[in-house]
């Protein structure tokens, strides 16, 4: 403390005990004078009460009546149809878009989308993931100048960016001219989305045919078909042929509706011609069907 503050403060605290004894009444005690605080201590004067004050409160605001937010779990509910299709889900995006004009909380709606593509059954649906980019508002995330590159430009916008092109990439999607075009449009071709796309395009067209023996994506229900598909892929010889033996069911069977009839399917060289024998002991009409 300087001794100008402590002048100041000696000052105060005089003139504040020569108050309190010129306001003291004969016959009355110290104790019964109202306390006054040194003006010096920045304080106020003036003694305070829970009754009245020289100053009056401010008047509280007004409570505007809160809006009720739609959530974003009602958008995909709303079908008239009821049915969980591509229809139905780009319906969804595009009341979004009707609700929220400014498209605020499309980053929350994104991820919620992303979530219910497999319902919809739109995961492997090129047109859907462009229109979920198309959400973004544009030449808003692009970075202006040097120092917005090097920092990460509206980080989490990005990271959204980034999670669409991921399950893509996960789907085996590849993205097309319209997908660079909206990156381009929404982040710049400097950033992180950008740098994933083009990164998909390198080694999506390297890895495609890189499977000698490709599987199907929509694999049959019936097990026959499967253990057929599973031999011709085991079997190294070309020539080999797929033995099928199948027997009817018994017609006084219960069980379940339509329960697989049993079978055998088998792989092997070819004999030549020469037809298998069968065996003697099950009786003509136990095997019904012979594919070769």
């Amino acid at each position: 403390m300087s001794w100008v503050q402590a002048t100041l403060l000696a000052r105060g605290l005089c003139r504040a005990w020569g108050g309190i004894c010129r306001a003291a009444l004969p016959g009355t005690s110290i104790s019964q004078v109202p306390r006054q605080l040194p003006r010096g201590l920045h304080c106020s004067a003036a003694p305070h009460s829970s009754e009245q004050s020289l100053v009056s409160s401010p008047p509280e605001p007004r409570q505007r009546p809160t809006k009720a937010l739609v959530p974003y779990e009602d958008l995909f509910g709303q079908a008239p149809s009821g049915e969980r299709d591509k229809a139905s889900f780009l319906q969804a995006v595009q009341k979004f878009g009707e609700h929220s004009v400014r498209k605020r909380g499309h980053i929350d709606f994104i991820y919620l989308a992303l979530r219910k593509m497999r319902e919809y059954g739109v995961e492997r649906d090129l047109a859907v993931y462009n229109q979920l980019l198309d959400i973004f508002p544009k030449e808003v995330f692009r970075p202006r100048n040097v120092i917005q590159r090097i920092f990460v430009h509206y980080p989490r916008q990005q990271e959204c960016g980034i999670a669409v092109l991921e399950q893509m990439e996960s789907h085996g999607v590849m993205p097309n001219k319209e997908t660079e075009f909206l990156l381009i449009q929404i982040f710049g071709r400097k950033s992180y989305p950008m740098l994933k796309l083009l990164r998909l395009k390198m080694w999506f067209p390297r890895f495609m045919n890189i499977n000698p023996f490709p599987v199907p994506r929509d694999l049959s229900q019936d097990p026959v078909e499967l253990a057929t598909f599973g031999l011709r892929h085991m079997e190294p010889d070309l020539s080999a042929r797929v033995t099928i033996y199948q027997v009817p069911l018994p017609k006084d069977s219960t069980g379940a509706a339509d329960p697989p009839q049993p079978h055998i399917v088998g792989s092997g060289r070819d004999p030549g011609g020469v037809e298998p024998l069968l065996p003697d002991a099950a009786g003509p009409g136990v095997f019904e069907e012979w594919l070769g």
